[in-house]
C-alpha cells in the first residue's frame, strides 16, 4: 500500500516522530540517527513518545488526585514504582536471600533484576535506572519489530497495546520483549547461536521465556532447507540450559527443586490448575459475584482478565489460518499461561509479550490502513486511562 494511502491518524503520528527525529537528526552529536532507517527511527521516537507520555501522566494524576503542584511525583519513586516493581528493585538491591530481600523474591526471574543492577553501576539512582533501561529495552524492542515487519507500525501498535504501561515502568516485559524479538529476528536471518542465545536470556527474564523456546525449535524444524534443519533446532533447543541454570541455582541454594512454584505459590498464591477454573472465577468476579465480593471495585481488571485471554485466542486462531506455525506455537503457550492458574492475574501483561500480533497488525495496516487506524483509536485511549490508573496505584487490589 502506497504511504499516500495511509490512515490519517498513523500517519499523524508517524509523521510528527519523524520530523522531530530529522531535526534532532541536525544535531551533530546526534548524527548517528542518520544513519538508521525511517522505521529504526520511527520506532525509537515512538519509545520516547510513550515514556514522555507516562511523565506527563503520573504529573497530573497525582495533580488531581492531591493538588500536587510541585514535581515531587516525578522526582520520587512512588507513581513509577508498585507491586512487581518494588519487588525487582529490592532484588537487584539486595538478592535473594538476603536479610533485607523481600520474601519469596525468588517467583522473580533474575535476567531483568541482574541487568538493572548493572544499569545502576553506571546511573547510581534506582528510579533513573528503572527508567532508563525501560526506555533502552523498549527502543530495542520496538526497533526489531519494525524490521521484522518491514514497517513503521508495528513498534506503535506495540506501545498503544492496553497494557502498554508496563513497558515504561518497572517491569521485566520491555527487557523481554527485546531478548525475544532479538532472538526471532537472529532466526529468521537464519542466526541459529545469536536466536538461542537471547532466547536463553529471555528464559531468565520471564516464565514466557518457556513458550519462546519450543516455539523456535519448531521455526527450525519448519525453515526452508532440511539439511540444517536439526543443527537449528538443536541450536534453539540448548537455550533452555538459561532457564535451567537459575532452577539449578535455587536447588543449591534452597536444597529444592521446586523452589520457585513453592515462592509463587506463597508470594501470590498462584498454582498450575485446570483452565476452566481461572476463566470461571475470573466470570463470576466480573458479572455474576461482584456485587457481594470484596473485588467489587476491581470488577473491570477482571473484565480486563477475560478480554485479553479472548483477544489472546483468537490470534492464536487468526497464526493459525495463516499457517504461522511458530508463532501460534508461541502464542498458545502464552495464553496457556494466562489460564492454566488458579486464578488470572496477568493476561493483559501476557497479551502484551504476544510480539506475532504487532508484525500480523503491521503487515495487515499495510494492505488496509483502516484496521491499524481502528487498532489505535480503540487501544491507546485504553492504555492511556490504565496508565493513570497504574500511575495513582489503583491498578488492582
Amino acid at each position: 500500500m502506497a504511504e499516500s494511502e495511509s490512515a490519517p491518524g498513523i500517519d499523524t503520528v508517524a509523521g510528527g516522530v519523524e520530523a522531530g527525529l530529522a531535526r534532532l537528526v541536525r544535531l551533530p552529536w546526534l548524527g548517528w540517527l542518520s544513519r538508521l532507517s525511517r522505521g529504526d527511527r520511527a520506532a525509537i521516537g515512538v519509545t520516547i513518545g510513550a515514556h514522555a507520555a507516562l511523565v506527563i501522566i503520573t504529573y497530573y494524576s497525582s495533580w488531581i488526585q492531591g493538588g500536587n503542584h510541585s514535581l515531587e511525583p516525578l522526582t520520587g519513586s512512588g507513581a513509577f514504582q508498585f507491586w512487581d516493581a518494588k519487588r525487582y528493585v529490592n532484588y537487584a538491591q539486595h538478592g535473594l536471600f538476603s536479610g533485607a530481600s523481600t520474601p519469596n523474591n525468588a517467583a522473580l526471574l533474575p535476567g531483568y533484576p541482574l541487568l538493572l543492577a548493572f544499569v545502576h553501576l553506571l546511573v547510581r539512582n534506582w528510579l533513573a535506572s528503572v527508567l532508563l533501561l525501560s526506555l533502552l529495552a523498549g527502543c530495542a524492542a520496538a526497533v526489531l519489530l519494525n524490521r521484522m515487519a518491514g514497517s513503521t507500525r508495528a513498534g506503535l501498535f506495540l506501545f498503544t497495546a492496553p497494557a502498554a504501561v508496563f513497558l515504561t515502568v518497572g517491569y521485566s516485559e520491555p527487557v523481554f520483549l527485546a531478548f525475544a524479538a532479538a532472538a526471532w529476528y537472529a532466526a529468521q536471518r537464519g542466526e541459529w547461536s545469536v536466536a538461542s542465545l537471547f532466547a536463553g536470556l529471555a528464559g531468565l527474564t520471564r516464565i514466557d521465556g518457556l513458550a519462546l523456546i519450543p516455539a523456535l525449535v519448531l521455526f527450525a524444524l519448519t525453515r526452508p532447507g532440511a539439511a540444517r534443519r536439526l543443527s537449528a533446532a538443536s541450536g534453539a533447543a540448548a537455550a533452555a540450559v538459561g532457564p535451567f541454570l537459575y532452577v539449578l541455582y535455587l536447588r543449591r541454594t534452597t536444597g529444592s527443586w521446586s523452589a520457585w512454584q513453592q515462592a509463587s505459590r506463597a508470594g501470590w498464591n498462584l498454582r498450575i490448575d485446570w483452565p476452566w477454573i481461572a476463566i470461571r472465577d475470573s466470570w463470576r468476579n466480573a458479572y455474576e459475584d461482584h456485587w457481594s465480593s470484596a473485588y467489587y471495585p476491581w470488577s473491570w481488571s477482571f473484565e480486563l482478565e477475560l478480554v485479553c485471554t479472548i483477544a489472546a485466542a483468537l490470534l492464536v486462531i487468526a497464526l493459525l489460518a495463516r499457517h504461522e506455525w511458530p508463532e501460534a506455537c508461541y502464542c498458545a503457550l502464552v495464553l496457556a499461561s494466562m489460564v492454566c492458574v488458579n486464578y488470572q492475574m496477568g493476561a493483559d501483561r501476557g497479551l502484551l509479550v504476544c510480539f506475532p500480533l504487532y508484525l500480523l497488525l503491521a503487515r495487515a495496516a499495510d494492505r488496509r490502513p483502516w484496521i491499524g487506524s481502528a487498532y489505535v483509536w480503540v487501544s491507546a485511549p485504553i492504555a492511556l486511562l490504565l496508565a493513570g490508573l497504574y500511575t495513582t496505584g489503583n491498578w488492582a487490589n
